[in-house]
């Protein structure tokens, strides 16, 4: 009975064992003649079309780089940059790749743990199914007959839920309707012939939407003491996708979309990345609320006129540059000098004693420099009125410019030393402002506004220009001497004069 037993057991594993031998013929021969679609799966950002931005002397540069100084109080100015790529993006990816195609080094990894899924149609755009994967987890591999198929890849970069496909869809009718700006849609469209054994099939999930993220960098002064929010927009409230070739639908709907800030108080502030949905535009807006820097009183600020891209993704700095110097006289701040031009072409302001460039009215050179302007006269009037574009104090930085009539009669008006003739700054006669101390303006001279009232062979009028609104000409000019303040403004002056100074105001 052990025997039979013993015999019948050896017997039983026998056949168990070529059972599974057999079984395991059959499913090598399965797998090595059939198919196997292995992912690589990275992802894109579209690029940012060049900005044509004009230079001073009237050239013009392409550049992707958008910059833009936005005023802060009579102390600090904000310089804002917004930079992404130079490039124009080429689009989803329509064409055939053969088997074991790879992206090489241009891909960029899709970020570990994003979800994605791959919709497959057959060659005439019929819907067949949607696998899903977990990039960085599990197998990146799936079976499937031999042919030619479109496969559709996409997901969320932020793991939103995303719409499904419906059963019998048409490749060319699939539309993702309703999307919105934080579900930051991936997409990429590849036909691709599956062969035998292994096809290695290369998609880069391209950002769909625009991204932002925001740096503001008070470093270079101290820190800021508090943001209390930052916006951007205008962003639509929805967007249609067809899968078919990414083409986007934006609803007309917009709203403004916060940045997630990820502090509000130090030296550097960061946010999180901000998606919006928005088609081409040169409209932007950003917005900072409730900004206090070392301690300044909370105000909000903003700057228009960006040009977004969708798909683009975008940085802004904001940088606090130092204070621009001067000094507060009337309800105004002054240059602490008279303008110079300097042989490398820099503008800049000279020391309170020194004199500066002439120049002729509102021209971007001083004399001796370049070609001289020509100006006409009609019935004894000179015929040029003011323009920001030929302002040369705006060449120092676009917070200078030549000042009014309106704003040296505030000069005027205020406390100045104007009645002893040993008004000197450092042996030279002139009038100081913010002070009718004679005795503190000579021993603290930097603490007062001082405009130089002596040439250089000791003669006792400097000329400085101004703009008025009389009608026909914005130009006219005041006298500074060594010992007075000026009374008059001089109207008749030609635009040929050789010896006249500018003194810029702050705007």
């Amino acid at each position: 009975m052990n025997k039979f037993t013993t015999k019948f057991g050896l017997t039983s594993i026998l056949a168990l064992a070529l059972f599974v031998s057999s079984c395991n013929k059959d499913n090598n021969a399965a797998v090595s003649d059939g198919t196997i679609v292995r992912l690589n799966i990275g992802q894109a950002y579209a690029k940012a079309d060049p900005i044509k931005t004009a230079s001073v002397n009237g050239r013009s540069y392409a550049s992707a780089v958008q910059t833009v100084e936005i005023p802060f109080d009579n102390q600090y100015t904000l310089v804002a940059t917004l930079t992404a790529e130079t490039s124009a993006s080429t689009g989803l990816k329509a064409s055939s790749r053969a088997t074991a195609v790879s992206t090489g080094a241009e891909q960029v990894a899709l970020k570990s743990g994003t979800v994605y899924y791959v919709a497959i149609f057959d060659a005439s755009g019929n819907y067949k199914e949607t696998k899903s994967f977990t990039q960085g987890a599990g197998s990146q591999d799936f079976a499937i007959g031999k042919g030619q198929y479109t496969f559709v890849v996409y997901a969320s970069g932020t793991g939103k839920k995303l719409p499904t496909i419906a059963a019998g869809a048409k490749l060319s009718e699939v539309n993702f309707a309703g999307l919105t700006a934080d579900q930051d849609f991936m997409l990429d469209q590849v036909a691709f012939e599956v062969k035998d054994g292994l096809n290695t099939l290369s998609a880069d999930l391209e950002h769909l939407f625009t991204q932002v993220t925001l740096k503001f960098d008070a470093s270079a002064i101290g820190s800021v003491s508090s943001i209390a929010g930052a916006t951007i927009e205008p962003s639509s409230t929805a967007v249609d996708v067809a899968l078919v070739d990414g083409t986007r639908t934006y609803s007309t709907t917009t709203n403004v979309v916060p940045f997630n800030l990820k502090n509000t108080s130090g030296t550097v502030i960061t946010s999180d990345s901000t998606f919006i949905t928005t088609a081409a535009i040169t409209n932007g807006k950003i917005s900072l609320s409730g900004v206090s820097i070392a301690g300044s009183s909370a105000k909000s600020i903003s700057s228009g006129n960006w040009n977004l891209k969708p798909g683009v993704k975008y940085e802004l700095d904001i940088t606090l540059k130092a204070p621009l110097g001067g000094m507060s006289v009337g309800g105004h701040i002054w240059a602490p000098g008279n303008l110079v031009y300097n042989s490398n072409g820099k503008y800049t302001f000279a020391a309170p004693n020194e004199l500066g460039s002439n120049w002729y009215y509102n021209w971007l050179t001083p004399v001796g420099v370049g070609t001289a302007p020509v100006r006409t006269e009609k019935d004894g009037v000179d015929m040029v009125t003011y323009s920001e574009a030929n302002d040369p104090c705006k060449l120092v930085s676009t917070e200078w410019r030549t000042p009014s009539r309106v704003e040296y009669e505030a000069l005027l008006k205020a406390a100045g030393v104007s009645t002893t003739y040993q008004n000197t700054y450092n042996g030279v006669h002139g009038v100081f402002y913010g002070t009718s101390d004679i005795a503190m303006a000579s021993g603290n001279p930097t603490a007062y506004l001082f405009f130089r009232g002596a040439k250089q062979d000791g003669s006792m009028n400097v000329k400085y220009w101004t703009r008025t609104n009389e009608t026909n000409s914005n130009a006219t000019s005041i006298y500074f001497q060594g010992y007075s303040k000026p009374s008059t403004f001089n109207s008749d002056d030609k635009y040929t004069n050789l010896d006249v100074q500018i003194r810029c105001v702050r705007n």
